[in-house]
């Protein structure tokens, strides 16, 4: 209570909270960095909720279905196939600096590879999966297929910001494509051009220029310190075989529902699912933003440090997610109501429990890091494919007889069991202690300090 009164005072003083907002965002130390990735999440996901909501008020639930048809496929086979690649490159670069360049080619190459394989599997495929939509919407489908190398791309850029601590070119990379969505967006609205179509276009075309310019910096860089290909390319492929499990599960955790949906339901039972889906996940943006710090910060650190740090935000963030999630629970139907209109008030009793499911999935994806960093992501693999296998027998069994509010139930159900399975990993392969749930007075302090910390360092560094 104490350490909450000190930060009431503290906030009470308008200087120190304006010196201390500046100082996060512009020092350049792990907590800055932690913050402003945070807070880079946040503004994207406050833009996907926009363009959620203009696709879904313009093209109702058929259209805003119809357009998810058409671009999930060359987000998801890209997931599927990217192997643990992006992983691989980080957790390499952090440990054999001297190899960056030999290991940023090799993760180049390894990937345009694969995603010259999703388009392959994309092309063939997708008739197949979207039987019940229209050949048009079959056939731009398959053109958006080309995105998935350069999706690809994408991952393995973002592993090598990461790892290079660059975090502030790292989330200004993350932003511009939403940004750039939004505004196409706008325009094909004031110009009465948005169709499902016309849509898709705007949320993938804007990555493109973004992505290949950065690959062309990257390689321009490191192309003239080439060594030793071969070696670089068994270091990556035998982290990736360990850790391919971890994205080919996650990313079938990810989408899976909205396969099952998209092959089982409607176009219009699509559109209200994703609503549902993207408001619910508004509430995970702190966990998901730490996740992608918490792995580099404890790959870093040695095992019971990086064990320790990971327990400790695992504690703060859930505590935090929580507590918005019961308020959104609650406010779940007037915001629905006002920002999607009264087409999608269907969509109410599956909001509240993908709330649930997105707060302890956050929670095991944070308290997931532990193992990666330490590297033992074969754990990982694991939780995801039980998860996975639990979902998609209660999807497969329930969901074609009851209807869409049991995706959401069954999603809920499969995330419990991969919280409980990580939780006791803990014991028997970290051998420490379960991570405790509630929050103490110690994590409290801890952040306190890490905020401080950062202040006092700042000032010395201006004064000096």
């Amino acid at each position: 209570m104490n350490s909450f009164m000190s930060l009431f005072r503290k906030g009470l003083d308008i200087s120190n909270v304006y010196g201390l907002v500046k100082s996060l965002f512009t020092r350049k130390d792990s907590t800055a960095s932690s913050i402003s990735t945070v807070t880079v999440t946040m503004l994207i996901f406050l833009l996907n909720l926009i363009t959620g909501i203009l696709t879904a008020r313009y093209l109702g639930p058929v259209g805003k279905g119809e357009l998810s048809a058409m671009t999930l496929w060359f987000i998801f086979l890209a997931g599927m196939l990217m192997l643990g690649l992006p992983s691989a490159l980080l957790f390499n670069l952090k440990k054999r600096q001297e190899d960056s360049p030999g290991l940023y080619v090799a993760g180049v190459l390894l990937c345009l590879a694969t995603g010259c394989a999703a388009l392959l599997i994309g092309f063939a495929g997708i008739p197949y999966w979207l039987h019940g939509y229209s050949p048009e919407v079959v056939r731009y489908a398959q053109w958006f297929m080309l995105a998935s190398p350069v999706l690809l791309l994408e991952y393995i850029n973002n592993s090598v910001l990461q790892a290079r601590g660059e975090f502030t070119l790292f989330n200004k990379l993350r932003i511009l494509p939403h940004i750039g969505t939004v505004l196409i967006l706008l325009v094909l609205i004031f110009t009465n051009k948005l169709t499902p179509f016309s849509g898709a276009v705007a949320y993938a075309l804007p990555t493109i220029p973004i992505t290949l310019g950065l690959t062309v910096r990257l390689l321009w860089r490191y192309l003239p310190r080439l060594k030793q290909m071969k070696q670089s390319v068994r270091h990556l492929v035998s982290y990736s075989l360990r850790s391919s499990g971890v994205d080919v599960m996650g990313t079938l955790i990810m989408y899976m529902d909205q396969v099952v949906v998209i092959m089982l339901l409607s176009p219009s039972n699509l559109g209200l699912y994703l609503v549902a889906v993207s408001l619910a996940k508004v509430v995970n943006v702190i966990q998901t933003s730490l996740a992608l710090v918490v792995f580099p910060k404890a790959s870093g650190l040695q095992k019971e440090e990086a064990i320790e740090l990971v327990k400790k935000v695992f504690r703060i963030s859930v505590f935090v997610t929580l507590i918005v999630a019961l308020l959104f629970m609650f406010i779940g139907p007037l915001v629905l109501n006002l920002l999607y209109g009264s087409q999608y008030h269907e969509a109410v009793s599956i909001f509240r429990i993908l709330l649930l499911e997105v707060v302890i999935g956050g929670g095991t994806l944070i308290l997931s890091q532990a193992f990666m960093s330490v590297g033992k992501p074969g754990i990982c693999s694991i939780q995801q494919v039980i998860g996975l296998s639990v979902s998609l027998v209660l999807m497969v069994l329930l969901v074609p007889r009851y209807g869409l509010l049991f995706t959401g139930i069954s999603l809920l159900a499969a995330t419990c069991v991969r919280f409980v399975f990580i939780l006791s990993q803990y014991k028997f392969t970290l051998k420490t202690t379960i991570p405790r749930l509630l929050i103490t007075r110690d994590d409290i302090q801890w952040l306190l300090r890490q905020v401080n910390l950062g202040s006092h360092v700042t000032k010395q560094t201006n004064d000096a």
